[in-house]
């Protein structure tokens, strides 16, 4: 079975890049990850989170984690910063570039989160610098989702739906990266379109439900 660390930056203490209305990094990529610890349940793949609540961790904190738990990957997430406003996109980075399916990965994630908020690609980049990166044992990944010192990417990201649909994309690259297969659920969920005293007003909404496509209604 995979094993994977997953990395939520800053948190407690640190908030990291604070947007024009005082939106913290550290709590979007929170929002992200909750979001992705309840997609990535029922895979064949051991997950270990560096953090699910809002507390702080040291750099060497996070790299040890993934160390200690010798993960195959290490994904960190992150929101983006710059001094010129009007730049938004979004971009992973890598220690470097010689794991062909971390580079899959990547790329894959670059071309999926751009296409939800609409904004540039800025593609994959090499760091030898950051902590995470230099300091993990594994192929590791750190993707800076947008810039929230964009005012209008720190109002996307404010958007449950948006944050929902970051943590599908990364968990639908991950299911690549790890070769996973689908999960399968067995649950069904009935739609109750009303109840009737008149036995012939409950047929003739069957009636109309099967008319409109829903040929499994039926009289409970």
């Amino acid at each position: 079975m995979g094993k994977l660390v997953i990395d939520l930056g800053h948190g407690g203490h640190d908030p990291g890049a604070i947007g024009v209305n005082k939106t913290h990094e550290s709590d979007v990529v929170l929002a992200i990850g909750k979001e992705l610890n309840e997609l990535l349940k029922g895979y064949e793949l051991e997950v270990k989170f560096t953090r699910l609540s809002n507390v702080y961790l040291s750099l060497s904190e996070r790299a040890k984690i993934a160390n200690n738990f010798k993960a195959d990957y290490f994904l960190s997430i992150h929101i983006n910063s710059a001094t010129d406003s009007s730049v938004r996109g979004v971009e992973v980075w890598q220690y470097s570039n010689r794991n062909d399916k971390l580079n899959k990965f990547s790329n894959g994630l670059c071309e999926d989160v751009a296409k939800i908020f609409n904004v540039r690609n800025r593609g994959v980049k090499l760091s030898q610098k950051l902590s995470v990166l230099k300091n993990t044992d594994m192929p590791a990944a750190l993707i800076e989702v947008d810039f929230i010192s964009n005012v209008n990417a720190e109002n996307d990201l404010k958007i449950s739906s948006n944050i929902k649909l970051v943590a599908l994309a990364i968990k639908d690259n991950l299911i690549g990266l790890f070769e996973l297969e689908s999960v399968t659920s067995d649950v069904l969920y009935k739609v109750c379109i009303g109840a009737f005293k008149d036995k012939n007003n409950a047929l003739n909404q069957i009636k109309l439900a099967k008319e409109r496509g829903f040929k499994e209604a039926y009289i409970i």
